[in-house]
């Protein structure tokens, strides 16, 4: 071997021991991506706080207490009385099927003479009656106050006269029929609900 092909040869074998000992490029590690927590209130509503009949449905105020089943209801819903106040309100729903029930106004003059001023004469101020449309369903609502007389029985001698009460009422023209609601407790204690029930009112909606 002539000295020339010597130095070539001690040269590439140098130079295959330094790349034996060269670092391997390691791949990255895939990056895990961070597991966020839900926030809270992200979850949806339980559907039991939604309320159907007559081919409309409504969001039950929260804090509203559904009550057992009654005769002709749809539903009840009991809100607690404020400070003062004798006893709890309520708003009862009905729905007596298509073209039962009477009419709007029928029901809503014989709501208003449920109520009286104090001497059993007629009220200081008329109920107050409203019409409105939701969501493309016709509303009539009505606010009244004073002694309430519809608290007893159907005869006259059942009634129970109730002094300071106040009721809010609403009919709703749904596509099968009469849907009614009415708002019904002390004085303070309805008034503070108005909110609610004002709300309840305008997500009325088709299903």
């Amino acid at each position: 071997m002539s000295a020339l092909a010597l130095v070539v040869f001690l040269a590439s074998l140098t130079a295959c021991k330094q790349g034996a000992n060269a670092p391997v490029a390691e791949k990255p590690a895939p990056q895990q991506q961070p597991v966020l927590p839900s926030a809270p209130g992200s979850t949806p509503e339980m559907s039991s706080t939604l309320s159907q009949a007559a081919g409309v449905a409504w969001t039950v105020p929260a804090g509203w207490e559904a009550g057992p089943a009654r005769q002709m209801r749809i539903a009840t819903y009991r809100i607690h009385a404020i400070a003062g106040d004798p006893e709890d309100a309520e708003c009862a729903v009905y729905f007596f099927g298509a073209g039962q029930g009477g009419t709007v106004e029928a029901n809503l003059d014989r709501w208003a003479h449920q109520f009286t001023s104090p001497d059993g004469q007629s009220l200081a101020q008329p109920a107050k009656k409203e019409k409105r449309v939701i969501a493309g369903l016709k509303v009539s609502t009505l606010t009244v106050s004073g002694a309430y007389l519809g608290a007893g029985g159907m005869m006259p001698q059942e009634q129970v006269k109730k002094p300071n009460f106040r009721m809010r009422a609403a009919i709703v023209e749904a596509p099968e029929g009469l849907v009614f609601f009415k708002l019904t407790g002390p004085l303070n204690t309805v008034a503070a609900a108005e909110t609610d029930f004002n709300s309840l009112l305008e997500g009325v909606h088709r299903q």
